[in-house]
């Protein structure tokens, strides 16, 4: 605001100095030309370094450069010989001002079309951004939407599963205990034990259900605390198996055990694996019709050890199998004989796998029925 600026000098090395020195500083305040036609005789000038110091200037002639946004600076010229300035001069001078003032206007114009088109520009990416965004969230609702949806649905199925599966026995029970207390007197002794162990029967499905619901929720939850530990799997199947055998034999169905992994240990608890075992050797049981074989086996591949359980049943249809873990799926009790099953056994065999890392399937089986599988890590395997 105080020095003044040569910004295109023609002719002459001139140096910045203190504004109120300066020709120009009286040039700007003019209309018109401002001629001073010799300075050392003009007592505003008569001391200034631009006269009595290089380059000696004695004549000035300089014309405001007036813009749109007010007066920018000035056009002149200077000699260092006194003189006067034509009117032909003066209209050329006049010319070339506005020459200058045109180019600073379309240079300051084209400097706000740059600003306006990164303005556009930066306004143009926010506005894809924030369209991007508005178009992720809505997706994001949509797919809460859909979430809920399938919670809610999820949540009728399983009151509707729970309410007929404890509906059905339970009526069944009402029924017996109502027809002892009614009939008690006029029943001998073996339809009265027959009722009885009928209203057993129907008290132990409710009890079975409530424990596989709880049992299943807790897991879900993630309330179950794993009590790992190294054991053997092949020795637990082989105590399954044994344990099932005397169910299966009931209803003449075979097992049989094949297992190449003796002395192959994982880690897990192995409380909760044997709930597995039970669970999937149960399922083929009771699928298995009479003078069918479950073969459960044990194999080491890779770094895991494989158990496969599979049976002579009706087997899964492929359009099934992705439900096969479902809660409340009995996608086989058509096709095999009745059962008394809750529908939660293999809800809580996937759940229980999933909880030690490792996976379990369904496929068709090698003995003609369903095989399913499931593997955890070898305990051998590095960390």
């Amino acid at each position: 605001e105080n020095r003044h600026w040569f910004t295109s000098v023609t002719g002459a090395s001139l140096p910045a100095g203190p504004w109120e020195e300066t020709f120009c500083s009286h040039a700007v305040r003019q209309t018109d030309v401002f001629v001073v036609a010799d300075a050392r005789r003009d007592h505003r000038f008569a001391h200034s370094p631009l006269v009595h110091d290089s380059p000696h200037v004695r004549f000035y002639a300089g014309v405001p450069l007036v813009a749109t946004t007010g007066v920018v600076g000035t056009l002149c010229v200077m000699d260092d010989a006194a003189r006067g300035l034509p009117d032909t001069s003066a209209a050329g001078l006049r010319a070339l001002a506005r020459q200058v003032v045109m180019q600073l206007e379309l240079r300051r114009q084209a400097m706000q079309l740059a600003l306006l088109n990164e303005a556009l520009a930066t306004e143009a990416i926010e506005r894809q951004r924030s369209e991007d965004r508005l178009r992720d969230s809505e997706r994001a609702l949509v797919e809460s939407q859909r979430a809920l949806q399938q919670i809610d649905a999820e949540r009728r199925e399983l009151l509707t599963n729970i309410s007929h599966d404890l509906r059905t026995p339970l009526t069944s029970l009402q029924g017996y205990l109502d027809t002892l207390l009614m009939k008690a007197a006029t029943l001998d002794a073996a339809k009265q034990r027959e009722y009885l162990e009928q209203a057993a029967a129907k008290s132990g499905r409710v009890a079975r259900l409530v424990s596989d619901l709880f049992e299943l929720t807790q897991l879900e939850s993630g309330h179950v605390e794993l009590k790992s530990e190294p054991f053997g799997l092949a020795e637990l199947v082989r105590d399954v198996v044994q344990a099932s055998a005397l169910a299966a034999a009931a209803t003449g169905v075979r097992t049989s055990l094949e297992c190449d992994a003796r002395h192959a240990l994982v880690v897990g608890d192995v409380r909760l694996v044997e709930r597995v075992l039970e669970n999937l050797l149960d399922n083929a049981i009771r699928f298995t019709p009479e003078g069918g074989l479950v073969r459960a086996s044990c194999a080491q591949l890779g770094d895991r050890i494989v158990v496969r359980v599979s049976d002579t049943g009706p087997g899964i249809a492929p359009s099934d199998q992705h439900r096969i873990f479902d809660r409340f799926y009995r996608g086989r009790q058509d096709r095999g004989r009745s059962t008394t099953t809750t529908g939660l056994g293999l809800a809580i065999a996937r759940r229980i796998v999933e909880l030690h890392g490792g996976t379990i399937t369904v496929a068709e089986g090698e003995l003609g029925g369903a095989t399913l599988t499931f593997s955890l890590l070898s305990a051998e395997t590095p960390a």
